[in-house]
């Protein structure tokens, strides 16, 4: 019988697959916005949140909040998951570690020192691995230079394709 997937089913094998795989979940969003298990990252522009308020949700405009956010050694995954394939999602990475890079520094920096996990800092040592994560239901194409897939199949185990292959040793 086929499996039906939904978004949460991909976050759910997603990350079991990066569990198995000897990542450490540190932080992420499920489908519609609440996690019982992980902390949101919340990445947001300085110029829209001035007021440092301890509530970043309200500042929408210009955050950028990772699905999945994993460590092995000094690889940090940042992750958009979907059903398929999506290209806004590369897009998004793609700005979080170009032209936000500074913004996801400080974010994780934020974070490492409100959640007390030590491992993420310096942020410097960290090899970002910007990654899309989606089903081998459709066809996809290959990762881009710097890019990870996370190819989950119809049984739920999962082909890690690009960069991320480094960190599978």
């Amino acid at each position: 019988m086929t499996k039906i997937w939904t978004e949460g089913r991909v976050h759910l094998a997603m990350r079991k697959s990066l569990r198995k795989s000897g990542f450490t979940l540190i932080a992420g969003e499920f489908p519609g916005g609440s996690d019982h298990e992980l902390y949101p990252l919340n990445v947001t522009d300085p110029v829209v949140a001035r007021d440092r308020s301890p509530d970043p949700r309200r500042h929408s405009a210009g955050e950028l909040i990772p699905d999945i956010v994993a460590l092995k050694v000094r690889a940090l995954i940042i992750g958009e998951a979907k059903v398929h394939y999506d290209e806004p999602d590369r897009e998004k990475l793609a700005r979080l570690v170009t032209e936000r890079v500074e913004h996801l520094k400080q974010a994780i920096e934020k974070f490492a020192y409100d959640r007390k996990r030590a491992e993420l800092l310096p942020f410097e040592t960290l090899k970002l691995l910007p990654t899309l994560i989606f089903t081998d239901q459709r066809p996809a194409p290959a990762p881009e230079y710097g890019f990870s897939h996370v190819v989950i199949g119809q049984d739920g185990a999962a082909r890690f394709l690009g960069l991320i292959q480094e960190c599978l040793n």
